[in-house]
Order: C-alpha cells, then sequence, then structure tokens
C-alpha cells in the first residue's frame, strides 16, 4: 500500500480517489485477479472501486493471500481506512479475522480509519485501548487459571520478579506445545490449552512490559478463543473502534 489511498474532506463532504495506477506483473500473470489498488475506501461511501467512487460495493475478506472478484486482504482494508496513518494496533485486532469467518470487510476499513486518532497517542491511551478491549471479554470463558493473572495485568498491578519469571516460563511452554510438529503450528482444537496459555501469559507479559501490539494480538487470539460468531466479533472490533475514536480530537 503506497501513500494515502482515501482523501476524505470533513468540511464539505467530498471524497477524491486516487488515479488508478497501470496494471502490474501480478495483473498480467493472473488476469482475474484483483488489482492490489483497485479498492477504495470513504466512511460515508465505504468500499467502491477508484474508477467509479458512486458505486458502493461490499468486499469480503479474502481466504488467502492471493484476492480475486469482490474480496479484499484484511491489512489492505485497513491501510484504506487509515488512510497513510500509523495503524499498527489496528492490524493487531485485525487478526481477529485467523479466528472468525468474516462476511464483510467494512469493519476491518472502520478500525483502520479510527486508528487515524492514535496517531502520537501517549502510552496511556495505547493501554487503555488494549485493556479495554480485554475486559469487554466475558471472564467465564476465561481458564479458571489466567483470570486472577489477567485482571492483575489489566490493573496495571505491579508484578514481581518471580511472577515475570514464570508468565515467560509458561509462554515458551505452551509456545513449544504449539511448535512441536514439522508442519508447524497446529489448529487450534489440536491443543486448545496450549492456545489458551500462549495467548494469556502473552497478553500478561507484554501489558506488563508496555508492548502494546503485542498485547492487542494476544488479546485478539484470547478473543478468537472463545469462538464468538461473526456477527458479535463484528462489534467487538466496531466497539474497539469507536473507543479508539472517542481519545482522538
Amino acid at each position: 500500500m503506497t501513500g494515502s489511498t482515501n482523501h476524505l474532506s470533513s468540511e464539505s463532504g467530498a471524497h477524491r480517489c486516487p488515479p488508478v495506477s497501470s496494471m502490474g506483473p501480478l495483473g498480467r500473470l493472473i488476469p482475474h485477479a484483483a488489482r492490489p489498488d483497485r479498492w477504495c475506501w470513504a466512511l460515508d461511501l465505504g468500499f467502491h472501486p477508484r474508477s467509479a467512487p458512486h458505486r458502493r460495493v461490499r468486499l469480503t475478506p479474502a481466504a488467502g493471500l492471493l484476492t480475486r472478484g469482490q474480496t479484499i486482504g484484511v491489512r489492505q482494508a485497513v491501510a484504506l481506512g487509515a488512510a497513510g496513518a500509523h495503524a499498527d494496533l489496528a492490524h493487531a485486532f485485525s487478526e481477529l479475522d485467523s479466528w472468525v469467518p468474516f462476511p464483510d470487510a467494512d469493519v476491518f476499513a472502520r478500525l483502520g480509519w479510527a486508528a487515524r486518532h492514535l496517531d502520537g497517542a501517549d502510552d496511556d491511551t495505547r493501554r487503555g485501548l488494549v485493556v479495554g478491549a480485554l475486559r469487554t471479554i466475558d471472564d467465564a470463558l476465561l481458564p479458571t487459571s489466567w483470570r486472577r493473572p489477567l485482571a492483575i495485568a489489566a490493573a496495571g498491578e505491579a508484578v514481581s520478579a518471580t511472577e515475570q519469571a514464570w508468565l515467560r516460563s509458561a509462554c515458551d511452554a505452551a509456545y513449544r506445545r504449539l511448535t512441536r510438529f514439522e508442519t508447524g503450528w497446529p489448529q487450534p482444537p489440536a491443543d486448545r490449552q496450549a492456545w489458551w496459555d500462549y495467548a494469556a501469559a502473552r497478553a500478561c507479559t507484554a501489558l506488563c512490559d508496555g508492548d502494546w501490539v503485542p498485547a492487542a494480538r494476544a488479546v485478539t487470539d484470547l478473543y478468537g478463543l472463545t469462538h464468538p460468531d461473526p456477527h458479535r466479533a463484528a462489534e467487538w472490533l466496531t466497539a474497539i473502534a469507536e473507543y479508539t475514536t472517542a481519545q482522538g480530537p
């Protein structure tokens, strides 16, 4: 994604799409593949072809790396919404797509749009976003053994060196269990407890270390492990976007 792909005037409401670039090597090799720069997004227009700004389309997240037809990569959808703004936290939360089959990519573009309000945000604001996302997860859906450590991490309470060592050890042990096969990471049902341990320990250590992007990824995995349906998952991302927007000017 290059440059600003979304031009929206908040005063006039006018929207101008940048020109569509010439077809690159991918388009010549795979004629039916959608060019990465084919689409544009604006808050009031949604997704639309750059060649036809007023023709709104519904795009679904691409199942793989190759997009075709009316599909779009999740990272591209976030980037279109962010319009060149730094969107690291939005990209982290968008990884919920690996757990839930979303029927509409618009929620990811809106997440990217909201991320513009985090440009220049301080640590307290970024931490508040991640902690807020964690606290929306129903405690009853989390493993009993991880509820207290997660609550302590969310509250920002001091963690002793011994507890920190235990968290890192639990994270490493879970990672080894998940990567024990030469073929790579097993699917979540293969070792569900290992997934819980890995996500929860990562969330706790990242929050303690002040690493907000890894913490957001871990919290996203925790929420994904609760098996939300697509509607609830979209509501979760929308709530994150709304909180983010509220932090801006």
